[in-house]
């Protein structure tokens, strides 16, 4: 849950582009991707539920955090067949400070 832990006191109490500014900022980005995979989770299986009652056949495939993927699959004495493929994957990008340039960052 994106709370008090990013707050802006507790970015700036990190410093400015500091090992520990990155970690806050890569635990934002993963609870921001937690946050916002229940809702296009929903949605998206709404989608496959429609697409499910039209006759394909999509199944959940297991996926890392931020991505959705189903398939229409099957095997049978010829080989693999994916006849459906439908995924989806969220991108969540953070930082914090890392891009300020510094005086000592300038040529002379």
């Amino acid at each position: 849950m994106v709370d008090e832990r990013f707050s802006a006191a507790a970015f700036a109490a990190r410093g400015l582009d500091t090992v520990e500014a990155r970690a806050l900022a890569d635990l934002l980005e993963e609870e921001v991707l937690k946050e916002m995979q229940g809702v296009v989770e929903a949605q998206f299986n709404d989608i496959i539920r429609r697409l499910n009652e039209m006759g394909h056949q999509l199944t959940p495939e297991v996926v890392d955090l931020g991505e959705l993927l189903y398939k229409d699959d099957y095997e049978d004495e010829q080989g693999y067949h994916c006849k459906l493929l439908l995924g989806f994957d969220s991108i969540v990008t953070t930082g914090y400070a890392h891009l300020i340039k510094h005086a000592n960052d300038f040529p002379d």
